[in-house]
């Protein structure tokens, strides 16, 4: 395989039917799917072995964002890794061919996309910030999203993957740590919903990005335990 997708899970029965959806519809297909699974008491795992995909995907034990990724890549032998969160969606059919293609054919070491959002337009607009903001981090620091985030998987091996410790932020935490000349943008959209600005609201997670931003030197920042999931 050339890419392996991991997708971080936790009771997310809804969502991993139709991320499976998304993916079955890419035109790329030489890919396998690691399903990092922490303890999921709903039908997260019954779904999935009930997907027609189920011949691509392995599950593994997963936990937290940071270690459940971290497990995922440990089964991986493919060159690269797409890390992708399961309440997503790729309106793209050509996203993962795009993003192989950038990441190969300009030698990078980590792509990402824009974020949207499906159904509140409060939240749109705050993604554009954020599109905003990631695209400014080409010029300085790179800032890539673990909603959409691939990598080379023996950049992610040197850099010793997500830190385990990091309980948020532990994708912009490793993105920061790659050469900026080696991360780029593909130009296309994924699509969240608005379930983490309901937890703790829109001003909640708009002071979250800009702490983290202001953090982005600070190690220890990203060890604090946040109500964010």
């Amino acid at each position: 395989m050339i890419l392996s997708i991991i997708i971080p899970t936790k009771n997310e029965e809804v969502n991993i039917l139709n991320i499976l959806d998304c993916l079955s519809e890419q035109t790329f297909t030489d890919f396998d799917i690691i399903i990092s699974d922490a303890n999921s008491t709903d039908h997260t795992i019954i779904n999935t072995f009930s997907h027609k995909l189920s011949n691509k995907i392995k599950i593994t034990k997963g936990g937290l964002p940071a270690i459940g990724r971290n497990t995922g890549a440990k089964k991986s032998n493919s060159e690269y890794l797409l890390f992708i969160d399961a309440d997503i969606t790729i309106k793209d059919s050509y996203l993962i061919e795009k993003s192989i293609n950038l990441i190969a054919n300009k030698k990078l070491d980590l792509v990402t996309t824009n974020i949207s959002c499906r159904n509140n337009y409060i939240v749109k607009f705050i993604y554009l910030l954020n599109n905003t903001m990631q695209l400014l981090s080409k010029f300085d620091m790179p800032f890539a999203t673990g909603m959409y985030f691939m990598i080379r998987k023996s950049k992610f091996d040197e850099l010793g993957g997500f830190n385990d410790k990091d309980q948020y932020a532990e994708d912009y935490n490793l993105s920061r740590k790659i050469n900026r000349n080696k991360f780029d943008i593909v130009k296309s959209y994924i699509y969240s919903d608005d379930r983490r600005f309901k937890k703790i609201g829109y001003f909640g997670v708009m002071k979250l990005f800009y702490k983290t931003m202001m953090n982005k030197n600070d190690e220890n920042y990203y060890k604090q335990k946040i109500n964010y999931f």
